[in-house]
């Protein structure tokens, strides 16, 4: 036991709140040159503008934006506010304090960005300018590169707790193999170095020495998955594809490069892929066949069956991340096929079987970031969580705007219930049987433009409200590019 001294020294030493920004250092001001840093912000802040501008032009061609156009949107208003604020005043230390904070959302939106396939050399260009911008900004206002701590530990944690319940999934369902003990302790481990990086984080070390703790963890934790995979089970499959989800986001928050598919990885996805047909086809009955209305089945399964055994060619033969992604499309075109024919049979097990097959095709969807297609979005869903993402903002706007101006209060209750009310609109449309496309994509373009309103009066938030505000701004207009994605 430690002394109670000691341990009431380090009880006041442990602050978790050391993940908050500490206090700006002393700025040398004798280097910096207002002008210039005002120069650099308006630059920084239009080409925000143009990048968001480029972006949705190109969604519907490279849908892998999609999700990123959110976060451009949020540096963009925030770097407009910082631009306008600077023009009003020179006080480089509340300058580089707020800077400090848009450069740690842009440095991973920038990296997310260059990870996406397709970008257009447009976007690609805007976004080496902001890289620039952002490098010469930092360097003057010696900021240096900022890390989203928060969002880095909240990720971590949850790729320890998803490690942990990987692990008690381990006693169970493998409690008759003779290395199960060993399995554990290994499992036991490699949480143990996700703590560790947890730890670092909490502790306010520097990036590389977080990034050295975390790419150490990777390389025990891509050891322990190809000694889990060849037990072909399930529920461990499910709780590997977890940690591998989680992986993933850290790796953008720590702009580590991603490194392409992981092969091994996909080869074991894509025998599950092909376990799950070769059964359900095995349970497929004449029976079964005789009772669903006439088609052509053989051709059906067969084109299907088809693409399956291309991708474990490709597979096979260690071709290219981009040839891998070609031969998934197959499988993803020649399914939708496949599971509209056989979704009319009579079968609780078969229709069991094909949402295993269904889930192992998303499986390898995410492990080769391709995107979901516009029609599996289910837009009726996404408009209400629209609407109960709305009614949320306006909760946490009202705590803000009873400090503002009455003119100020009025006319952005007035914006956000205005959006409500078109979301609403937009729901009615959508349910209605039948729905009208053309109306539906006015009523969705009518939302998006009252979102421009809403969206500006409430970047003026600098309240203690301004980070709900701005959490709650981010998840709504990823929906509405979901939305404006579904409608295509």
């Amino acid at each position: 036991m430690l002394e109670k001294s000691e341990l009431a020294t380090r009880d006041r030493e442990y602050k978790p709140s050391g993940l908050y920004l500490p206090p700006t250092p002393q700025l040398n001001t004798s280097r910096i040159n207002i002008s210039e840093v005002r120069d650099l912000l308006d630059k920084f802040s239009n080409d925000s503008s143009a990048l968001a501008i480029s972006l949705n032009r190109v969604m519907y061609q490279v849908p892998g934006v999609r999700e990123y156009i959110s976060d451009v949107l949020k540096v963009r208003a925030r770097a407009s506010i910082l631009a306008e604020k600077v023009r009003r005043s020179s006080d480089l230390t509340l300058i580089a304090a707020e800077y400090g904070e848009i450069d740690q959302l842009w440095r991973v939106v920038s990296h997310q960005l260059d990870q996406v396939r397709g970008l257009d050399r447009e976007s690609k260009r805007i976004v080496v300018r902001m890289n620039d911008h952002d490098r010469k900004l930092g360097d003057m206002l010696q900021t240096g590169p900022q890390l989203k701590r928060t969002e880095l530990l909240r990720q971590t944690s949850a790729l320890a707790n998803a490690l942990g319940n990987l692990v008690e999934d381990i006693e169970i369902e493998l409690s008759r193999e003779p290395q199960k003990f060993d399995l554990v302790r290994e499992g036991q481990k490699v949480e143990q170095r996700m703590i560790q990086v947890s730890n670092l984080i909490i502790d306010r070390q520097n990036y590389d020495s977080i990034k050295r703790e975390y790419l150490a963890f990777r390389d025990s934790w891509y050891s322990y998955a190809a000694r889990l995979r060849p037990y072909h089970n399930r529920i461990l499959s499910r709780g590997i594809q977890r940690v591998v989800q989680q992986d993933r986001s850290i790796q953008e928050l720590l702009w580590l490069p991603q490194d392409g598919a992981n092969l091994e990885e996909i080869a074991h996805l894509t025998e599950a892929l092909k376990r799950d047909v070769d059964e359900f086809y095995r349970r497929a009955t004449l029976r079964l066949l005789i009772s669903l209305p006439p088609a052509n089945y053989i051709s059906t399964s067969d084109e299907f069956y088809g693409t399956v055994e291309n991708l474990i060619d490709t597979v096979n033969h260690n071709e290219s991340s981009n040839e891998l992604i070609t031969s998934f499309t197959y499988i993803d075109d020649s399914w939708k096929d496949f599971s509209a024919l056989f979704h009319s049979v009579e079968s609780p097990a078969a229709l069991q079987l094909l949402d295993k097959v269904d889930s192992s095709i998303n499986a390898l969807r995410v492990s080769l970031r391709v995107e979901e297609p516009s029609e599996n979005l289910d837009l009726a869903k996404l408009v209400v969580a629209l609407e109960t993402q709305t009614s949320q903002l306006s909760i946490i706007a009202e705590q803000w705007l009873a400090t503002e101006s009455p003119s100020v209060r009025r006319s952005t209750q007035n914006a956000i219930r205005d959006f409500s009310t078109i979301a609403h609109e937009l729901h009615r449309l959508v349910i209605m049987k039948p729905s009208s496309r053309s109306l539906i994509s006015a009523k969705t373009s009518e939302l998006f433009e009252s979102w421009f309103t809403v969206h500006e009066k409430i970047s003026r938030c600098d309240s203690r409200e301004k980070y709900q505000i701005q959490e709650t701004a981010v998840r709504i207009t990823q929906m509405l590019m979901d939305v404006r994605y579904a409608t295509k």
